[in-house]
């Protein structure tokens, strides 16, 4: 898979496990715009985001629920790599068992092509899979514990996370998974809400090494972590429709690209954004930098709104 140059840690992704959030969309379309300021130019990432999650079976105490989902990342006036893009094409599915009323538990798992898709193998996929523990207190409240794992190309990770769903009153909203992807929400009307988030996640893609027409050598991969504050805002527009614009500030963006590597770097572990034990090789290309994000999208929800 082909080299990449230089590209700046400004991904916008979706978390490890969406299927086990707790905001019900069926389907959702997102663009998102990054300005970066290199030296004296003024370069710009561009994301694009589809999603749609389908049910595949329910019954009175189980279900079986899956996600298909495609994104794309391109690059602006970036030294070197005007032009550079990456893709994910991804298969989620989530069950859920119902041991009573108010406890169930969910098995889910992802699995995805993450690359540049110049020379597609199976050295392009990745996958994660997890489980999600919920009890509901009452009708307002509902909390749970849950883990992640996925086998990056950079190595382990696991992701820990507490799920909360929680209306303490009628316009206020605290809902997500913390500390990964957590929001606060206020109904401004019954169909205006803004809320105020925070995001975290790493992710991993595979790149081409091209020596020539049809060839290719051992291919490199980035690693990407983000952590971010965002304000949100959405509107129903029609019905279950709502339209989506938020901005924010990353407050940690990290990119490292590492060369083909021995398999000491696949037995280093990392806590949601976090490295531990075994010292990783040097990566080939790393940068730091903060930055402005902004996105607008539409979304399709199973209720026409969440008050």
């Amino acid at each position: 898979m082909k080299t990449l140059k230089l590209i700046l840690p400004v991904l916008i992704l979706l978390p490890f496990c969406t299927l086990a959030q707790s905001h019900k969309a069926i389907g959702e379309i997102n663009y998102d715009y990054i300005p970066v300021k290199l030296g004296d130019t003024s370069a710009t990432a561009k994301l694009f985001n589809a999603e749609m999650a389908f049910p595949i079976f329910k019954k009175q105490s189980s279900s079986l629920n899956g996600k298909v989902q495609f994104g794309s990342m391109t690059f602006k006036n970036f030294p070197e790599s005007a032009e550079e893009s990456l893709y994910s094409i991804e298969f989620q599915a989530a069950y859920t068992h119902k041991f009573d009323s108010l406890k169930s538990i969910t098995l889910f798992g992802k699995l995805g092509i993450y690359s540049d898709m110049e020379d597609i193998s199976i050295e392009d996929f990745r996958g994660t899979i997890g489980f999600q523990y919920k009890i509901r207190k009452n009708a307002r409240y509902l909390y749970g514990v849950g883990a992640a794992y996925s086998n990056q190309f950079f190595g382990h990770q696991i992701s820990p996370f507490i799920t909360i769903d929680y209306h303490p009153s009628k316009n206020w909203y605290l809902y997500g998974q913390i500390p990964t992807d957590f929001r606060i929400e206020y109904a401004l009307t019954e169909k205006d809400y803004l809320a105020f988030g925070i995001r975290g996640v790493t992710n991993s893609y595979r790149l081409s090494d091209k020596t020539g027409p049809g060839r290719y050598n051992n291919s490199s991969f980035i690693q990407t972590s983000q952590w971010s504050t965002k304000l949100y805002y959405e509107r129903f527009v029609f019905k279950n429709w709502s339209v989506n614009l938020s901005a924010g500030y990353a407050i940690s963006q990290n990119f490292r690209q590492y060369n083909n590597i021995s398999g000491s770097m696949l037995d280093s572990w990392t806590i949601l954004t976090i490295p531990v034990g075994k010292k990783r090789p040097d990566p080939a290309v790393e940068i730091k930098k903060p930055g402005m994000l902004y996105s607008v999208g539409i979304k399709y929800n199973i209720f026409t709104n969440r008050k």
